[in-house]
């Protein structure tokens, strides 16, 4: 009895064919999936980096101003690195500008910057002002 329609199986040609698609469908996955992770990384990093700037910008209003830390002039944290919840080692390095009498008379200035290593160098920074005599006028 002879059968009408497809031949069983795959052709050779068609096997080569179907394995050359799935070979570059999965470079490409392959490719965005490493970009993810990157940029995840990199996303991470910058967040922690925010929180470190804020941290400090929140410690700087609950200090008296005449706080060493407020004094005019570059500062460093105490760590030389520390991690993303501020403890000491980790990536992160933390240090903060401050300006006196700036923008008024009475009022300070603070720069906080954050520095870390990544696939280069990279940097966040935020601005506070604080007053530097007991009331602020």
């Amino acid at each position: 009895m002879m059968r009408c329609g497809w031949p069983r199986g795959f052709s050779v040609v068609e096997v080569m064919a179907s394995l050359t698609l799935f070979a570059l469908v999965a470079a490409a996955v392959a490719t965005t999936s490493v970009g993810t992770i990157r940029y995840n990384a990199r996303s991470r990093d910058s967040t922690a980096a925010a929180a470190l700037v804020q941290d400090r910008i929140e410690a700087f209003r609950a200090l008296d101003p005449g706080a060493a830390d407020l004094t005019p002039g570059a500062h460093q944290d105490r760590f030389s690195t520390m991690d993303a919840l501020g403890q000491s080692g980790g990536k992160f390095s933390r240090s903060w500008t401050v300006t006196a009498d700036s923008p008024r008379r009475g009022l300070a200035t603070v720069v906080v910057t954050v520095r870390w290593q990544d696939s280069g160098e990279r940097a966040m920074t935020g601005v506070t002002y604080v007053c530097r005599t007991p009331t602020c006028s």
